[in-house]
């Protein structure tokens, strides 16, 4: 795929946006395969069976379009945060890391709720290596000349790498990405939980500070 297929849609109109919250709900519900171009398209409640490829070209640039949109406040969010740890000189305090990995991630899933965010993130994260960072960071390399969100999150993952198991490679890696799945794993529960009107739902603000606390006790273990 060409950067400038991507750049095509980075702002996507309303039929775009339409296209792109049917396969979000879609993949988070039945995942990938669940989720063909037909099924986006009549979720979308277009009449043209060609819509995805019309607005977008590629099933691939839709949902690549429907990452950029959805990771981008998330990465900005979390850039600030790192950025606040580094002019602290916190930027190796392990429980600083971890909150700027959750919270930004959990802000997001509330502000949309009901939520899609975090089943899909968990249906992208299985259809990678259980080590995903390095793998992802070169994936992103196809998108030259476009301002991909998820760098900023690859290098908030680093520098807990370098806290995690004393920086000592592969461990630290694997380290980082069961964390990182964990926080995934437990923010899609709550979301499908949520949307399921679970009356013994604990609050956000609850999960997020336990999330933070047993995090940051996997990294540091």
């Amino acid at each position: 795929m060409r950067a400038d297929d991507l750049k095509n849609v980075l702002h996507p109109n309303a039929s775009q946006l339409a296209l792109l919250a049917a396969a979000e709900r879609l993949v988070a519900r039945s995942g990938f395969e669940g989720a063909s171009s037909r099924a986006i398209v009549r979720a979308a409640g277009h009449r043209n069976n060609s819509a995805v490829t019309y607005h977008f070209g590629s099933r691939q640039t839709m949902l690549d379009a429907l990452y950029y949109w959805r990771s981008r406040p998330i990465n900005e969010h979390r850039a600030r945060m790192v950025a606040q740890l580094v002019g602290e000189g916190r930027e190796r305090d392990p429980e600083g890391l971890v909150r700027a990995y959750v919270v930004p991630f959990v802000t997001a899933v509330e502000g949309l709720r009901p939520s899609s965010w975090a089943r899909y993130t968990q249906a992208v994260l299985q259809d990678r290596p259980l080590v995903f960072m390095d793998w992802v960071r070169r994936d992103v390399k196809r998108y030259e000349g476009v301002e991909v969100p998820v760098v900023g999150t690859l290098d908030l993952l680093d520098l807990m790498r370098t806290v995690a198991c004393d920086g000592v490679e592969p461990l630290a890696g694997l380290r980082v990405a069961t964390v990182s799945r964990a926080v995934v794993a437990a923010v899609a529960a709550w979301e499908a939980d949520d949307e399921k009107g679970d009356l013994g739902l604990p609050p956000l603000d609850v999960l997020t500070e336990e999330l933070v606390r047993s995090a940051t006790g996997m990294l540091t273990a």
